[in-house]
């Protein structure tokens, strides 16, 4: 097996052969305004982000793009430094931190029980031509099981450049753009749910 091995090292150099160099991209979230809110005490209300879920052809490391309707391709240098799903849910949950905690309603890690859950079903999240990105998915909102509200994000945003580093970046915004869309809801939903309680 070693012998094999070495053959197959061996047959690759003298064919010139070398290891791809890949370039690894991460998602990020809008800078925060000023400083964070400091919590509301006993009564902080709490929205966990349990749920990103990402197409197939979505989760693995080469970045995607569509070139046309049906057509996909898949960088073979550019890589995603995280899990697509991942990446999506820590830059989401980072982007609806600063817009709901004015309302007291603090972005929870995983774990624990959070008043509100928020679970997001991707359906197509890529480079769409030469200079746009697409983002659309549809999300829920619960509590304690219920759901309060649902809706389908769609956010479409140039890129201010042409290299997968501009991507990343349009793809991020777009994230922030679904998440100022959420934010509102939440507060609304929850803004009910509190008339809701003090009828009771």
């Amino acid at each position: 097996m070693k012998a094999a091995l070495s053959l197959a090292l061996c047959a690759a150099c003298s064919l010139g052969g070398q290891r791809p160099s890949y370039q690894y991209f991460v998602l990020t979230s809008r800078p925060a305004q000023g400083p964070a809110p400091a919590p509301s005490g006993p009564g902080q209300r709490t929205l966990g982000v349990d749920q990103v879920n990402v197409p197939g052809y979505l989760d693995r490391e080469q970045i995607a793009s569509r070139t046309t309707g049906h057509h996909l391709a898949y960088s073979t240098t550019d890589r995603w430094a995280e899990p697509l799903d991942q990446a999506f849910e820590r830059t989401l949950r980072e982007d609806l931190g600063p817009l709901l905690a004015p309302g007291g309603i603090q972005v929870s890690a995983r774990g624990g029980t959070p008043t509100y859950e928020l679970a997001v079903e991707v359906l197509r999240f890529e480079q769409s031509g030469p200079d746009h990105v697409e983002l659309r998915a549809r999300w829920v909102l619960r509590s304690d099981q219920k759901a309060l509200d649902t809706g389908e994000a769609r956010a479409r945003v140039a890129m201010s450049g042409g290299d997968s580093n501009a991507m990343a970046a349009a793809l991020s915004e777009a994230i922030a753009r679904m998440a100022t869309e959420i934010a509102d809801r939440v507060h609304k939903a929850d803004v009910e749910a509190t008339r809701m309680q003090d009828r009771g």
